[in-house]
């Protein structure tokens, strides 16, 4: 019935990020730790994907979070001119935050859709919905305010209230319902490991899902893909992309059928010869 397209965690970075002093400085070398400090092929990796997302003929994008390496202001408008640039009409489009997006301050999300990326704040701020045939995609913060050394999300009660409602409803539609957001609902084995790097109040999330079965998650933040189901012997309905900012193959695209959200898995496709050379 439709197709929606996914990438995730560009880690995009300013162009004059050398000019960097001090604390900044040290943040984001910090958390580029393991990566080339490189804006151009950063910049030139993502915008081969949204390239390529667009010419597969899928109706929307989401995009899960981690979108830039520290969410400063310069950074975002990076993220905004390769959207402009890659073709996507705004309304196609849901942006959603990860930790890496607000670790220079919890408002800086909602700054960057109040400026420059305001044309996607109608399919982006939290809680924003996008109908596409057989299918409803949500949009869903799991940006938090912590140190640099934590990678943790937590979704807001008020957010997650909303997806029951919304859950709800669309279970009366026979729609599937899409979750877009950075952190997976899977807890970590260990719990320090949770505390530091998974979603905080997962135990919620995974409640509704086990509650309804057209209920749906993409998200990023692993970079790797994966796909897992709900329970042990089920169809997949929680989704991963590998990171764009490192992987081989970061789009991934999913089938709308009958309530259900079904993968294409990998694929030979025109924009490999672009990511090998990025």
């Amino acid at each position: 019935m439709s197709t929606i397209a996914h990438l995730t965690d560009f880690h995009l970075l300013e162009a004059d990020h050398d000019r960097r002093r001090g604390a900044e400085r040290w943040r984001l070398r910090y958390l580029s730790f393991g990566r080339p400090i490189d804006a151009t092929r950063r910049r030139r990796r993502a915008l081969a994907a949204l390239v390529e997302a667009r010419r597969s003929g899928a109706d929307h994008l989401v995009l899960t979070g981690d979108l830039t390496e520290d969410g400063t202001p310069a950074q975002f408008e990076v993220l905004a001119a390769v959207l402009a640039e890659s073709g996507w009409a705004p309304s196609r489009v849901t942006l959603v935050p990860g930790n890496h997006d607000a670790y220079t301050g919890s408002d800086a999300w909602a700054r960057a859709l109040r400026g420059c990326l305001r044309p996607f704040a109608a399919t982006s701020g939290p809680g924003t919905v996008v109908s596409v045939p057989g299918a409803v995609v949500a949009a869903v913060s799991t940006a938090m305010t912590q140190p640099v050394t934590r990678s943790a999300g937590a979704i807001a009660a008020h957010e997650l209230s909303q997806v029951a409602s919304l859950a709800a409803e669309t279970r009366r539609s026979g729609d599937a319902l899409v979750l877009a957001q950075h952190h997976s609902p899977l807890r970590h084995v260990l719990g320090a490991m949770h505390w530091l790097d998974g979603l905080i109040n997962s135990a919620e999330l995974m409640a509704l899902l086990h509650e309804h079965d057209h209920l749906h998650v993409i998200h990023g933040h692993t970079h790797r893909e994966h796909d897992a189901p709900v329970r042990s012997g089920a169809p997949p309905r929680i989704f991963c992309a590998q990171a764009l900012v490192d992987g081989p193959s970061p789009l991934r695209l999913y089938r709308v059928r009958h309530g259900r959200l079904l993968s294409e898995r990998t694929r030979v496709w025109s924009g490999a010869s672009a990511f090998a050379m990025a």
